[in-house]
This record gives C-alpha cells, structure tokens and sequence, in this order.
C-alpha cells in the first residue's frame, strides 16, 4: 500500500499531466503548480505521519485526541509536553477549523501559553461556541479544535537550545507538525466537510492566515468551499523592531517553507506577502481579517504600544494591498479607537460594529459569500 505522502506525489503528477492537456481548465481552487511548489518546500511533509494515541470524551460533544510525543519527534507543546486536539460532531458539511492563541516566544521573550491541557474548549457559551445563539454563522459546524501550545504562530520547525528558557532546556516549536496533526484528525473525523472555515484568534489568527490553507488543500483537494477568518493576528511586522524579527526567524525557521516563485516572501518581510501568493493561486479561496487598530496586545507584540498611529498605519495598508488587488476574495473590518483584541470568543463578536455594520452580520456574510459582504475600515479618530 501506498503511503499518504507517495500518493500526494502521485497525484500531483497525474494532475500536471491533467494541466498539459486541459490546461488551467481542469480545476479550480489551488493551482497544480503552486501544489508541486509547496510540496516541494516540504509544507506537507507532516501530513499522514501521526495518529492520536488516545481520544477521550470530555463531555459537551467534545472528544479529546491526544498524540504521543514519540520522544520528541511528534506533535509537541514548546515544553516537551503532550499536544491534544479536539473534535466537536454538527452538520458533517460544515466544518470549523479553529487554531487557538496565546502570544508568542522567541530568544529572551517568553510570552507564549505552553501547555495544550490550559486551553480546553472554551466551556461557556460564550461568543462562537455560543452554538444555540441564531446570530452564530458558525452554531452548526463540525468543529477542530486545537489548542496553541508550540510559541511559533503554529508555523514553527525547529528546536532551540535554550537555558534562560523557564519552561525547560530547549524551545520545540513544532507549529507546522502540530497543525498537520490537526488536519489528519479533521480529514479523518469530517471527511465529508464540503464548507470549511479556518479560523484562528491572535496567534491562531497568524497561524490560519499562514500555512494553514495550504493543509487544507493537501487534505481535502480542490472541491471544499474554503474561507479563512483571522481574528486579530495582525500577519505584520514593525520595521524597527529588526532583532524581534530575525529572532523570530531564526527560532522558528518557517522561511523555509515559502514557495519559491513567492518573491515577495521572507521570514524577515511582511507575512502577507504569503496571503497575496495564495490568492492570487488559489481561484476559490475567500478570506478576511478583523481588527481593532488600537489592539493593545498586538501592539504590544510588535513594540508599538506607543505609537497606535504607526500600528493603524501598518495593518491598514498592508492588508488594505491584498484588498487591492483581490477586492472581492480579501476584505477587512477595522474598528478605530478600539484597544480590543479578538473578538470571536467573547461577546464582543455579536456586539461589535464597524460603521452601523454588526461584526456578527459581517461574518455570516463572508461565510455565505453574500453580495452585501463589504471591506470596511473606519476613519481614524483623533
């Protein structure tokens, strides 16, 4: 029998075979060529190679899947301890792919959750797992849950050696290992989900506007309706803030997995260059971002909490080229005057406007690719 990965390699042959006689006719969605490209800069090595060992009911229709770490080499927290993912059965159609935030960690900055176990499903019924709310766009999906445990935006590969770390002796930023995990037991548990959202608060955000579309078009092909929601991963950097960035490069080593014929990509540039690549080789792929532009936590990330102008500034336009040259697949909802950080877990998600247009509504209207699915940004306050 084949393995998962020499079937991958199978078909993208068969599928370039398929382009030299249909051309770009015979499939829509991610390109054959960016395919080959990404699997060739290794983002789907992960994929196939792990399977929970054990996956436990931990009430509310949750079901825990647990991996073992396999000595380090498997999906890990940046500890060393176990990674967990969760799985919530709804409509098997639908499904919600939800990466979880918790800062971030770096050489001599350690701001970053790190344990799996301290981020369960949100127990309350609060925000979009408030599943009865009729204003929830989400309240019928089947769910994936995973937990941010990795330090690395969930796009990490590397292990530091790290003695001031006070978690432990070495750093394992294993993002792209946990996150492909986390599809395998998507495709596994759902894999009749036709409708997938990835969405992601914070650093889930980052890590859903990252690498996390191309696993799922590894998993499930071309023929899903696929939509992205980044809930305040602002997917950009502060120019001056020059050592955070080549830390951050060289502690999580993701430059690697950039495709070549992405120029613009650089583990020491502006993330959203990834985010024009991908749509402008993925026909079918929507995506959206919401943010506050005076996000006390991401400015506090991105050393700008003193400078709220300079942050507005970066996230606008930078995501405001994407919107530019994508205007009816990329579109964002920027509240002005607002120190807020996400939104899709808290009340916030329903009582949240941007010029008279609820946050709630917006969503639902991406989600069902509606007409009236507008790009907002309100005007600077003084």
């Amino acid at each position: 029998m084949r393995s998962s990965k020499s079937v991958r390699l199978l078909l993208v042959g068969v599928l370039l075979t398929c382009v030299a006689i249909l051309g770009n006719k015979c499939q829509g969605g991610l390109n054959l060529l960016a395919f080959a490209e990404l699997q060739e800069a290794g983002v789907d090595q992960y994929l196939g190679e792990f399977t929970p060992i054990s996956s436990e009911d931990v009430g509310d229709g949750w079901t825990k899947h647990t991996f073992d770490t396999d000595g380090g080499d498997g999906p890990i927290c940046i500890a060393g301890t176990p990674f967990s993912v969760f799985t919530r059965a709804g409509n098997p159609s639908k499904l919600l792919i939800f990466e979880q935030g918790g800062g971030a960690c770096w050489q001599d900055f350690y701001n970053c959750n790190v344990l799996s176990e301290a981020q369960e499903p949100p127990a309350p019924p609060v925000g979009i797992w408030d599943f009865g709310n009729p204003d929830n766009p989400f309240g019928d999906h089947s769910i994936v849950y995973m937990p941010y445990c990795d330090g690395s935006v969930f796009s990490g590969d590397n292990d530091v050696v790290d003695p001031s770390f006070p978690y432990g002796p070495v750093r394992f930023h294993r993002g792209l290992r946990n996150q492909s995990a986390g599809m395998d037991v998507a495709k596994a548990t759902f894999p009749d989900a036709k409708r997938i959202t990835l969405a992601g608060s914070s650093a889930g955000g980052v890590g859903v506007a990252g690498f996390a579309p191309f696993l799922v078009r590894f998993t499930y092909g071309n023929r899903g309706y696929l939509t992205v929601y980044n809930d305040a991963g602002p997917v950009t950097i502060n120019p001056d803030a020059l050592g955070d960035i080549a830390a951050r490069a060289a502690d999580w080593d993701f430059g690697k997995f950039y495709p070549p014929s992405c120029t613009e990509c650089s583990d020491m540039g502006e993330a959203t260059a990834a985010i024009q690549w991908r749509l402008d080789n993925d026909s079918t792929i929507r995506e959206a971002i919401y943010e506050t532009d005076a996000d006390g936590t991401n400015r506090f990330f991105l050393d700008l909490l003193g400078d709220q102008p300079k942050f507005r500034q970066l996230v606008v336009d930078g995501h405001g080229a994407i919107n530019a040259n994508h205007p009816n697949r990329y579109k964002r909802f920027i509240v002005a005057g607002d120190t807020s950080h996400t939104a899709l877990q808290s009340d916030l998600f329903y009582t949240q406007d941007a010029n008279g247009v609820p946050l709630s509504k917006w969503a639902r209207d991406f989600i069902l690719n509606r007409s009236d699915w507008v790009d907002i940004v309100e005007d600077a306050l003084p």
